[in-house]
């Protein structure tokens, strides 16, 4: 398995234990995050630092705009430019969807889905070193 493949599932199992913790604007965890939050800090937990909001994100020169076939899970999955959760598989993300709500699994349909899909550059071997990959 690729360095960088263990960072990206590893980051993907660090957001999958926030699961059930409830939307709360601007929250970066850890008893609540925003859809960028939950975003922000997984990464940041893998030693990856990513611009704070979606708007931020979207100039990043860390996000490298793929096709959703090319999507992996872990990958970034942008609804416009105001909402990012993270691409799970097929037709679902993951993520912080909105108030009321809590992390967890959302299937898309024809109104609701991603506009753009990005890979996120993983530069940091110090990262890569740090975490082994284990499931939820």
């Amino acid at each position: 398995m690729s360095a960088t493949k263990k960072l990206r599932l590893s980051i993907w199992f660090w957001a999958q234990k926030q699961r059930g913790k409830p939307y709360i604007w601007g929250g970066t965890g850890p008893d609540g995050f925003d859809c960028s939050g939950l975003i922000y800090a997984a990464y940041r937990a893998g030693g990856i630092t990513l611009p704070r909001t979606t708007y931020e994100m979207l100039d990043s020169s860390r996000l490298i705009r793929i096709r959703k076939s090319q999507a992996k899970r872990g990958d970034l999955a942008f609804f416009g430019s105001g909402h990012v959760e993270l691409f799970a598989w097929g037709d679902v993300t993951f993520g912080a969807a909105a108030p009321g709500t809590v992390v967890g699994y959302h299937r898309m349909n024809s109104y609701w889905h991603p506009t753009m899909y990005f890979k996120v550059r993983m530069l940091s071997a110090a990262a890569v070193a740090k975490w082994p990959v284990s499931s939820v």
